[in-house]
């Protein structure tokens, strides 16, 4: 069963304080970012707070547009009783809950007492509605448009209770000096190309493009693109992956693992483009224009991707969820013909 959205409309010229709620994943908050802009555009004068996990916090650290962010942890529960009272105390006067299909959010949505409750339902390309039991928690579920990208979808539906939709990029915030920082650290050889293979996730297992066929596709492109650099990136707990590539041995390969998001961020600044599964940084590279070359599925392609210019996918010939199977040989294409853009584009503007 679902639940169809309710009719009356928020009422948003009352609102004074709004806390926007989104407790999952680092790439479901970073494709909410534009959402976080367009309601700040349109509503410049109110206190805008948000409510994220623990794991998804990193990805909003320093955004502008925010006045606070507070922290859902699920692993610690002794501290929700306080988290709760605190967010009480704070007497919001509406939450937009941008994961409102999951149980933790929709309750605690609930537990601080906001009168004014809106909640997004689902990713649009598998109907878009709240689960069963869910949709008493909200006083309005608005519509989408029909976009089935999931920013846009989410853009539509703010647009459908009065607030405006901004453009979807999205916004994360490095430092000034940790880019810097990093440029000292990793500087750049005039003339050549530095590619980073994501190669993490070690988790998703159905969702990540098998290790070995990240090494033959750096070793191919090693082989013949002479001016290329390539960059292995993992996260902190991608470390076992890196035992696909022992005993590779190439001046011209590296690797680093980012200790923070914002870190990964930095490095990825002095890339030309990022080559990766479904996954976060896919989203961070994206949020800092950095191309995004994506080995996923076709559901991630169309829901998640990304919305760059130079952007570019290679997806299974079905519908599978398991990425496993894609070949290397259309991975390789996408590699090459976007290097081989990316040589046109720095010639026509006079660079390296």
């Amino acid at each position: 069963m679902t639940q169809e959205p309710l009719p009356r409309k928020p009422e948003i010229s009352r609102w004074r304080k709004l806390i926007l709620i989104r407790t999952d994943r680092i790439g479901d908050m970073l494709v909410t970012t534009p959402c976080i802009r367009a309601i700040r555009q349109a509503l410049p004068d109110i206190r805008l707070d948000m409510l994220a996990s623990a794991h998804n916090s990193p990805a909003i650290c320093g955004n502008p547009y925010l006045d606070g962010i507070h922290v859902f942890d699920r692993r610690h529960p002794l501290s929700w009783g306080k988290l709760v009272s605190r967010l009480r105390a704070e007497r919001y006067d509406a939450a937009l809950v941008f994961n409102s299909n999951s149980r933790s959010a929709s309750f605690l949505s609930m537990l601080i007492g906001v009168p004014e409750r809106v909640g997004f339902s689902g990713a649009p390309l598998r109907g878009g509605r709240i689960r069963w039991g869910y949709g008493s928690t909200y006083t309005n579920l608005p519509r989408g448009g029909g976009s089935v990208q999931v920013t846009l979808d989410m853009l539509e539906k703010l647009d459908a209770i009065g607030i405006p939709a901004a453009s979807p990029h999205m916004d994360f915030v490095v430092p000034g000096e940790l880019t810097q920082a990093m440029r000292r650290s990793f500087p750049l050889m005039p003339g050549r190309l530095r590619l980073a293979l994501f190669v993490g996730n070690i988790k998703k297992v159905t969702k990540r493009w098998p290790v070995e066929k990240f090494r033959t596709l750096a070793l191919r492109l090693l082989e013949t693109e002479e001016d290329l650099d390539i960059v292995i990136l993992t996260g902190p707990s991608d470390q076992p992956l890196l035992k696909g590539f022992a005993g590779v041995s190439n001046p011209r390969l590296s690797y680093f693992t980012g200790r923070t998001l914002q870190e990964s961020g930095a490095f990825l600044q002095t890339c030309c483009a990022m080559v990766a599964g479904s996954s976060g940084p896919t989203h961070v590279a994206a949020a800092l224009d950095v191309p995004v070359l994506s080995v996923t599925t076709r559901y991630s392609a169309t829901v998640w991707g990304t919305l760059g210019k130079y952007d570019d996918c290679v997806t299974p010939d079905t519908d599978t969820p398991d990425m496993r199977g894609i070949a290397m040989e259309p991975v390789e294409a996408m590699v090459r013909k976007f290097l081989a853009g990316e040589r046109a584009r720095r010639m026509e503007r006079g660079t390296d």
